[in-house]
């Protein structure tokens, strides 16, 4: 993996990055485009750092340093800026409309009607935009309304697999060795400051989680319960690959002697999916082909979080597989159901920009002739031509059971595309 030094335009020292250039390559893509280019994700996730990886490619093109503005707002510096007059005049210092312009707000949320003063800079000419913010909130509809049209966003997740990889594989282990340390200690960026597995990568993925549940969920809901939202935490985590809803937790909730009403759940469930801690997939009827209400599964965005979540204890292998290959279709931005076909489940039914669907089973292992029976099973119930796969953590497998396409997991997390 490419590793890049970031010149610091106020005379600092240097800093070596790791680049992620999936979404470096994606915000090129809409370099100098009439659009407002939004990158939103959990804290922590590394927002902040793909600003200062794509401020260097553009220092590398040949932009000069003074045309380049970059602000985040969580820096206490920065605290007189969190006004939205201020902020615009700030900015409006260095316009200069035959000159182009590139401003990176960062966690531009903390500014006091933010979307006013982003809306003024956006209809400049000569003016790039960029912001980030770390709650779903602050692209809100009201907000949404008054940029419609003028914005595209892309969802930073943790470090991939392959990101991880092209890391930590530079020691030497192999991709199954690695894989295990992955899914056990995390993929937040600032774990690579750590030794693997050493106490302080634990304590940095700790205050992680911590601040993520203090300022983005608890500090939301004033009269929050941190007792009672870890303990819905802990029903998504320990149900993952399940069907899930509001009443099913209250209920679980309320029979464990915890009294919840439902509404106060819906609210907190809410919170949790707005600051990016868990992703739902929409459950999606393949036969009556509409999208069902009420019901659905949840992802968790890092697997770090577990033990804090969880108390130590463990989750099966195949719950752990399916939640990472639901953040790498995120990831490949695919638009990611689950599928009910008849009174059988598909794990994921994806759709990317054209109109092609495809069916994909996720399986640890499909060995043993009746498992294979079993992830084959609800394939046969589909009545459409669509591709479908089965994505496994097996070395040795038949690749192809009457059209249906087997998939090597790490091959899959690694890059290799779903194709027939």
């Amino acid at each position: 993996m490419a590793v890049l030094v970031l010149y610091n335009g106020n005379g600092g020292d240097i800093m070596e990055l790791i680049e992620r250039n999936d979404y470096l390559d994606w915000l090129e893509k809409y370099r100098d485009k009439k659009v407002i280019k939004v990158i939103t994700g959990l804290r922590r996730a590394g927002k902040s750092t793909i600003f200062d990886l794509y401020i260097n490619r553009l220092i590398k093109s040949g932009v000069g340093v003074e045309r380049i503005v970059k602000i985040n707002f969580e820096e206490l510096e920065n605290e007189t800026l969190r006004d939205r007059t201020v902020l615009y005049n700030y900015i409006m210092q260095k316009y200069d409309s035959s000159n182009k312009l590139y401003v990176f707000l960062d966690e531009v949320q903390r500014v006091d009607g933010f979307e006013e003063a982003v809306d003024s800079l956006f209809v400049k000419d000569g003016v790039d935009l960029y912001i980030t913010g770390s709650n779903a909130k602050f692209l809100s509809s009201e907000i949404a309304t008054l940029l419609t049209g003028r914005y595209v966003e892309i969802n930073v997740l943790p470090l991939s697999f392959k990101e991880y990889y092209g890391h930590f594989g530079k020691g030497g282990k192999d991709k199954r060795e690695l894989f295990m340390d992955y899914i056990t200690f995390g993929a937040l960026p600032g774990i690579f400051m750590f030794d693997n597995g050493s106490a302080e990568q634990r304590e940095y993925t700790e205050s992680v989680y911590k601040t993520v549940l203090e300022k983005d969920v608890l500090l939301r809901n004033s009269a929050a319960s941190k007792q009672l939202v870890e303990n819905i935490l802990s029903y998504l985590v320990y149900n993952i690959g399940c069907l899930t809803s509001v009443k099913r937790i209250t209920d679980t909730l309320n029979s464990n002697g915890t009294k919840v009403a439902y509404n106060t759940v819906a609210k907190y469930f809410e919170t949790l999916q707005d600051c990016f801690f868990v992703y739902k997939a929409d459950r999606y009827d393949v036969t009556g082909k509409e999208y069902l209400k009420m019901i659905n599964k949840y992802y968790i965005t890092d697997f770090g979080f577990k033990y804090y979540i969880l108390n130590n204890k463990t989750l099966e292998l195949s719950q752990i597989l399916e939640n990472l290959v639901f953040l790498e279709l995120k990831r490949r931005r695919y638009k990611i159901a689950t599928g009910k076909v008849a009174e059988k489940e598909v794990d994921f039914v994806i759709k990317d920009g054209s109109d092609g669907i495809k069916y994909v089973q996720v399986a640890v292992t499909v060995m043993p002739e009746d498992k294979l029976k079993q992830e084959l099973r609800p394939f046969y119930e589909v009545k459409d031509n669509y591709s479908k796969f089965i994505i496994t953590l097996d070395d040795f497998y038949v690749k192809d059971h009457d059209g249906i396409t087997t998939v090597n997991a790490l091959d899959f997390l690694l890059g290799k595309e779903l194709s027939s």
